[in-house]
């Protein structure tokens, strides 16, 4: 079958645009696919960031699809990042689960597959898994990001900061801290600040690789850095496959302790040195 790659503008720096995407003047958006019908009876896989301006980008996706599906065989997408994603679960009741709701959405509007990396509701790594009625393909860039750090460290110590990422460090022989998190704190952010995060291993004079799937706030790196800097770490290295860097992030986690924070151009900024491309190579040639 004849295959098609929609690329989206805002991944012009992984592969050439083909279609528009505008927004009119009070901020709906707007997209156009040109010459649709040369999508007939195609696998077409479109390439699209969700982040940030994750509410635009997934109802840009879902316009996007809607179009294709009227004209190719199979619609794939690639979304780097999966906003949303770790809204997998109710903490408490009356809290909805956003992250079934977007793959809801995107299996309705007509998603045969959806392409991620390291999706944060799922625990087991690299596969093919099916939720909320969406096939997804999930990733890993741990790897990568690991064989990049490797020439910046001696006989490192891989962590991950908690239980959820402990897949990124395991072949490698890494271990994984343990986290807890409180109730949710007052104010108008949704937040639940950590109780507690233990280490159960001597770092003493180690290098550390502290690896993770996504740095958001940055607590979660912060006081891993922080406990691995207090048990006497030699080197540290943040790294992580999504760099969100809200409220300060990055600056934070250096401020920590951490002699460089590294992540993947899944979220493109500054600390974003590692491609998605080598993850990509069955799609972008």
């Amino acid at each position: 079958m004849d295959t098609f790659l929609l690329v989206s503008p805002n991944c012009g720096d992984l592969a050439a645009p083909n279609f528009e995407v505008k927004q009119f003047p009070d901020k709906e958006n707007y997209i156009h696919i040109p010459s649709p019908e040369n999508l007939k009876g195609k696998n077409v896989t479109i390439l699209h960031r969700c982040y940030p301006d994750q509410d635009a980008g997934l109802i840009q996706l879902l316009q996007v699809i809607t179009v294709v599906k009227q004209y190719a065989s199979k619609v794939s997408a690639i979304v780097p990042y999966l906003p949303y994603s770790r809204q997998d679960h109710a903490v408490r009741s009356g809290e909805a689960e956003t992250a079934k709701i977007v793959c809801s959405l995107l299996a309705k509007a007509g998603l045969d597959l959806l392409i991620t990396f390291d999706c944060h509701f799922i625990k087991e790594g690299a596969g093919q898994h099916e939720y909320a009625g969406l096939k997804i393909d999930n990733r890993t860039l741990g790897p990568v990001l690991l064989e990049y750090v490797k020439p910046k460290v001696t006989d490192p110590v891989y962590i991950s900061p908690d239980v959820g990422a402990s897949y990124m460090v395991e072949e490698a022989g890494g271990v994984a801290m343990e986290k807890q998190r409180g109730d949710y704190a007052a104010g108008p952010t949704a937040f639940r600040q950590i109780t507690k995060q233990k280490l159960d291993i001597s770092v003493t004079g180690k290098d550390v690789v502290v690896l993770d799937d996504m740095i958001e706030g940055g607590d979660t790196m912060v006081n891993a850095v922080s406990t691995c800097k207090r048990g006497g770490a030699k080197r540290i290295i943040a790294a992580a496959v999504h760099g969100l860097m809200v409220h300060n992030a990055f600056d934070r986690i250096r401020a920590a302790g951490a002699r460089e924070v590294i992540v993947s151009d899944s979220v493109p900024g500054p600390a974003a040195v590692v491609s998605i491309t080598s993850g990509l190579k069955d799609y972008l040639k």
